[in-house]
C-alpha cells in the first residue's frame, strides 16, 4: 500500500495478506466515514503499526486506538507512525487484547475492530519457514489449535462495538470454518462473510454486531 514499516525483527513482519485486510476495511468503512464523519477504529495486536497507520492514512476522518501486549512493538509502531506523520492520530496502548481498556475512555463505541492476531497452531509452528521464524514467537503462536485469540476477541468485542459495528480479522489457511462457527454460536454477530487471499485461501472474516446487550 505504498508504505514501508520498520520491524527490527522485534515485531511481526507485514505480509501481503494483511494488505488485503486493510483494503477490505477501507471498503467497508467508505460509507460510514463519508462526509468527514469520524470513524472510531480499534486495532488489536498492532505490532509494527502497519494496519493502524495504513487505515489512518487512507481514512482521514478516523480516530484510531492501537493495542499490543509488547512495549517493544509499541515503540516501533510509534516510530513508524511518526515517519508518516500520524503519531497524533493514533493512541497506542499497552494491553493484552481488551484487558485494561475502558470503553468510556474513548467516549463512544467502535465502528470497526480489526486484528491480525497470532494464529499459528502448535502442530504448524515447527513447519514454519526460516524467514517466518525470525518473527517474535509471541506474534505467531495462537495456542494449541491456533484459535485462542479468536475466542477471546469474539467473546469480548461486542462490548466495544457499536450496533452494526464491524469485526474484521485475518486468519490461518484452515481456520475459517471454526472461526465462523464461533461467530455463529455467539448469537451476537450477523452478516458473516469470508474473503479469499491471492492464493484462493479463506483469509479474512467479517461480521457485524447486530444488537446491544
Amino acid at each position: 500500500m505504498d508504505f514501508e514499516f520498520e520491524t527490527g525483527n522485534l515485531a511481526f513482519y507485514p505480509r501481503p495478506e494483511t494488505e488485503l485486510l486493510v483494503e477490505k476495511a477501507v471498503e467497508l468503512l467508505s460509507k460510514k466515514c463519508a462526509r468527514n464523519i469520524p470513524c472510531q477504529i480499534m486495532d488489536i495486536g498492532t505490532g509494527c503499526g502497519d494496519i493502524a497507520i495504513s487505515l489512518t492514512k487512507y481514512i482521514p476522518s478516523s480516530r484510531m486506538v492501537a493495542t499490543d501486549i509488547s512495549g517493544t512493538a509499541l515503540r516501533i509502531a510509534g516510530k513508524n507512525a511518526s515517519k508518516y506523520g500520524v503519531e497524533n492520530r493514533i493512541e497506542f496502548i499497552k494491553s493484552n487484547l481488551f484487558n485494561g481498556i475502558e470503553r468510556t475512555h474513548f467516549c463512544d463505541f467502535f465502528d470497526l475492530i480489526i486484528s491480525n492476531p497470532p494464529y499459528v497452531s502448535l502442530e504448524d509452528i515447527a513447519s514454519l519457514s526460516a524467514e517466518t521464524k525470525e518473527d517474535p514467537y509471541i506474534a505467531l503462536y495462537g495456542g494449541r489449535d491456533g484459535l485462542d485469540f479468536y475466542r477471546r476477541i469474539i467473546g469480548a468485542s461486542h462490548m466495544f462495538l457499536k450496533e452494526n459495528g464491524i469485526l474484521l480479522m485475518e486468519m490461518g489457511y484452515n481456520q475459517s470454518e471454526d472461526i465462523k462457527a464461533m461467530l455463529d454460536k455467539s448469537g451476537i454477530f450477523q452478516a458473516i462473510e469470508i474473503y479469499k487471499d491471492y492464493s484462493g485461501i479463506n483469509r479474512i472474516i467479517k461480521a457485524l454486531k447486530w444488537k446491544s446487550l
